[in-house]
C-alpha cells in the first residue's frame, strides 16, 4: 500500500474522531519534527508549507504580535517548526486555540546538538560553526530572506545583565550554552502543562518503533498504528 492510499483510507475516520482543536508540534528543531510532520500528513491532517509559515509568522511572534498567527492557524489542522519550535509561542497558541493538543518532541541533548550543528554545516556550507562571528551570520546564513537568520541568532544569544539585554556572539554554537537553553525550554513546557497533562505528549520519536503513542494521544483508532517513519536524517 502506498502512503497516499493509506491516507485516503484513514483520513475520514481519523478526522471524524478528532475531539480537540489544533495540533502544535513544539519540540525544538532537530528533535524529529519533520518525522512528526510526515506522520500527521499520513493520517490526513492538513499542514501548511513550513517555509511560508516561518516567513509569515516567526518575526511577528518574536515581537509578541499574534494577529497574523491567529488568522493563519485557522486554515490548517496541525503545525511544526518555527515559530512553534522555539520560544513561548505555544502559550499564545494555547490561549488563542483552546482545547488544542501539543507534542513536545525530545531527544538526548548531546545527539540533538550534534544533529543541529551537522545540519547547519551541511545547509550553509560551514567548516566550524563555533568560530563564526556576527558578520559571518549576516553573510553566510542565508535563509528565507535577508537578515532572517541574524534575527533568530540574536534572539538565541540574548541574555540580561543588570536589567540590560546583552547579545553574546561568543556563545554562537557553544554546546553548553545551547544544551542549557534546550533543556530549560523543555522544562518550562512541562511545567506550563503540568495542570493539563491531557494537552501534552512528550515523545522521542527516535526511540519509538510505531506511532502507537501518537495515535493514542490524538484519538486515532489503534488499528491504524503503523511503523514509525524516519524523515530528514542528517
Amino acid at each position: 500500500m502506498t502512503p497516499q492510499d493509506f491516507t485516503r483510507i484513514v483520513r475520514r475516520k481519523v478526522l471524524s474522531r478528532k475531539n480537540y482543536n489544533k495540533i502544535f508540534c513544539i519540540g525544538y528543531n532537530k528533535t524529529g519534527t519533520t518525522t512528526l510532520e510526515l506522520v500527521l500528513k499520513l493520517y490526513g491532517f492538513n499542514l501548511p508549507n513550513q517555509q511560508d509559515q516561518e516567513a509569515r509568522l516567526t518575526e511577528r511572534c518574536l515581537a509578541t504580535d499574534y494577529t497574523e498567527l491567529e488568522s493563519f492557524v485557522r486554515g490548517y489542522d496541525a503545525f511544526q517548526d518555527l515559530p512553534f519550535a522555539q520560544g513561548q509561542t505555544y502559550v499564545a497558541a494555547d490561549a488563542l486555540f483552546p482545547n488544542s493538543r501539543f507534542i513536545l518532541s525530545v531527544r538526548d541533548p548531546d545527539d540533538w546538538f550534534r544533529s543541529l550543528t551537522s545540519f547547519h554545516k551541511k545547509m550553509f556550507g560551514l567548516d566550524d560553526p563555533s568560530a563564526m562571528t556576527e558578520q559571518d551570520v549576516l553573510e553566510k546564513l542565508t535563509y528565507l530572506y535577508e537578515g532572517y537568520s541574524h534575527v533568530l541568532k540574536t534572539r538565541h544569544l540574548t541574555t540580561f545583565s543588570s536589567g540590560e539585554a546583552v547579545v553574546d556572539w561568543s556563545k554562537l554554537y557553544d554546546k553548553d550554552y545551547y544544551v542549557e537553553l534546550y533543556e530549560a525550554r523543555n522544562r518550562q513546557i512541562r511545567t506550563y502543562f503540568a495542570s493539563a497533562p491531557e494537552k501534552l505528549l512528550v515523545i522521542d520519536v527516535t526511540q519509538e518503533r510505531t506511532t502507537e503513542k501518537i495515535c493514542r494521544f490524538l484519538n486515532i483508532p489503534e488499528k491504524f498504528v503503523i511503523d514509525m517513519p524516519q524523515a530528514n536524517k542528517t
